[in-house]
């Protein structure tokens, strides 16, 4: 049984903003990871519309994911499926101690892959958990790099 997965970053601007960072999935490409991350069915980040992610590193596979729940600018709910495996994906947005903005996601996974040994998807998993969330922290420092740089 794949176990809970959970991940959380901090980064250096507002709730708003880094909101708005997540749901830019241009962050996700050309970078050798996916080579599709798109809406295929509905409005962008509106309940019931779908995603499909073409993710050729680690482990090429496509996820179908469709947008459960969104409550801007605090939270998105996804629910993701791939290699047999279907997973609730929850991203909260909240104020961070020291000034910026908390992003934490957590998935729950259910199924079992016929595809994939049970080890590969838990690595596969926690990758693309951790790139998620890391690509969010680049993207918001490159829109803050000009104010950044004058350390």
């Amino acid at each position: 049984m794949l176990p809970r997965f959970d991940y959380s970053v901090s980064v250096p601007v507002s709730v708003d903003a880094a909101f708005l960072a997540f749901q830019d999935l241009n962050r996700l490409l050309h970078r050798g990871i996916y080579d599709e991350a798109l809406f295929v069915e509905g409005k962008p980040w509106e309940v019931g519309s779908r995603l499909r992610y073409v993710v050729v590193k680690p482990v090429k596979t496509t996820i179908s994911a469709v947008v459960n729940a969104v409550s801007p600018p605090r939270a998105i709910t996804l629910l993701n499926h791939a290699l047999g495996v279907t997973a609730e994906q929850h991203v909260t947005f909240g104020p961070d101690l020291e000034g910026g903005t908390r992003v934490r996601m957590t998935l729950e996974c259910v199924g079992e892959s016929t595809e994939q040994p049970e080890s590969v998807i838990q690595e596969a998993v926690t990758f693309l958990v951790k790139d998620a969330l890391d690509t969010v922290v680049t993207h918001c420092n490159q829109r803050r790099s000009p104010s950044a740089s004058r350390d």
